[in-house]
């Protein structure tokens, strides 16, 4: 039983499987309609070039030199007589070829620069700038650089032994005369050979420069930070706390006044106390009044009526608002003074030459008059602590007493050289 229905569906599916191929090899396969893609218009593309430059002129080339003197000829030794051939010898004589003439090249006209002028005078120097671009703009053309130097041919009296000594002598001699010109600009200053001119020049521009603005601002703590590690450094170096060198007469600083006890007590254990309190007392009074932070150096020339003529930056400080302050202060300095004596303008009438440097740093003194009630307490608590300090000005007698809450920054001219 199960046989049979096995056997009836079997026949069933091939029967169905036959009717579906027979229907589908009668009926056409439908091709697939493909997406064409839409008409549209041919581009035109209109190619424009332009016409060829015209080739440029080639250069002139520059006239050959002189060509050198011909060697004298040397005698030749006599040749041998050779006997013509006889008559029967002597080829047929044939008619001569006539020599085609060589036209001689025309001179070019002389229009070129001499001979002695260098080649980049004669050929046009190739341009690193690009061509004109297109839109309208267009690159700004550079000047065109000098030639320098000269051609040097044979013979040129320049080359000579005796010129080029001559040359020589006349450069070192100069060069040697400037720098012992130098050094006796340095020496009178350093002696105090100088007008006294020069110091109402100095005063002049300190008084221009009295109120300067700070250019270089700092925290009180920042400074009394910064000064103690330069003094331990300077003392891991040298020994000493003292600031570095600068400019002015040498071996006129006097000692401090720990060194004095320092030479006196000889290390006594006893005196520690006092080095200690004198030491804290050099070390507020560098703070008050420490190394030039900012210096420019200038040199001035001035007419024999006193006016400026130019004024040269020699040395930078650093500082571009500080140098600034600094040349614009000069003008007016010079010209509120009177015309210099004759005595000022011995050495050269016609110019007055100096070179100065003008420090710049921030100091935190007050003269004693310019205190007021309210910095009572101030002076009471620096005194009670044991920190009031101050110095003694006596060229103009004034008292200075060290003020950490108002920073000012000073400005002071210093003469380096008179010509």
């Amino acid at each position: 039983m199960r046989r049979s229905r096995l056997g009836w569906a079997g026949l069933i599916s091939v029967l169905l499987h036959a009717a579906i191929l027979a229907l589908l090899w009668e009926q056409e396969p439908v091709r697939p309609t493909s997406a064409l893609p839409p008409e549209t218009e041919p581009l035109i593309v209109e190619v424009l070039t332009p016409p060829p430059e015209p080739p440029a002129a080639p250069p002139t080339p520059p006239s050959p030199p002189p060509p050198p003197p011909a060697a004298p000829a040397r005698p030749e030794a006599p040749r041998p007589v050779s006997r013509p051939p006889a008559a029967s010898e002597r080829p047929a004589p044939s008619s001569p070829k006539p020599t085609p003439e060589v036209a001689a090249p025309a001179a070019p006209p002389h229009s070129g620069p001499p001979e002695d002028a260098p080649l980049v005078e004669e050929l046009k120097r190739p341009s690193l700038v690009p061509p004109t671009p297109s839109g309208g703009w267009s690159v700004p053309e550079t000047a065109a650089e000098k030639p320098r130097g000269r051609t040097l041919l044979p013979g040129d009296p320049s080359l000579s032994p005796e010129v080029l000594k001559a040359e020589e002598l006349a450069r070192v001699t100069e060069r040697v005369q400037t720098f012992a010109e130098d050094d006796l600009a340095t020496l009178r200053v350093e002696n105090g050979l100088v007008h006294p001119y020069f110091s109402q020049i100095r005063t002049s521009l300190a008084k221009q420069m009295e109120n300067a603005p700070l250019f270089d601002v700092q925290g009180t703590g920042k400074r009394l930070a910064e000064e103690y590690l330069r003094q331990a450094q300077s003392f891991g170096a040298t020994g000493s706390t003292r600031p570095g060198k600068v400019r002015g007469p040498i071996g006129r600083e006097p000692p401090k006044a720990s060194e004095r006890l320092e030479s006196i007590s000889r290390g006594n254990a006893a005196h520690d106390s006092m080095r200690a309190f004198l030491q804290a007392g050099e070390s507020l009074q560098q703070l008050a009044q420490p190394a030039p932070e900012l210096v420019i150096v200038l040199e001035l020339q001035q007419t024999p009526d006193g006016q400026l003529r130019s004024v040269q930056v020699v040395e930078r400080s650093g500082n571009k608002a500080f140098d600034a302050y600094v040349l614009e202060a000069v003008p007016p300095a010079l010209a509120k003074l009177t015309p210099p004596p004759a005595e000022a303008l011995a050495r050269h009438p016609e110019v007055i030459r100096t070179l100065w440097a003008v420090e710049g740093r921030v100091i935190y003194l007050r003269r004693i008059s310019e205190l007021k009630g309210q910095d009572a307490w101030y002076i009471a608590s620096a005194a009670g602590l044991g920190m009031l300090a101050g110095t003694f000005e006596e060229t103009t007698g004034d008292m200075y007493v060290i003020d950490l809450r108002n920073p000012k920054f000073d400005c002071r001219p210093r003469l380096l050289k008179v010509w």
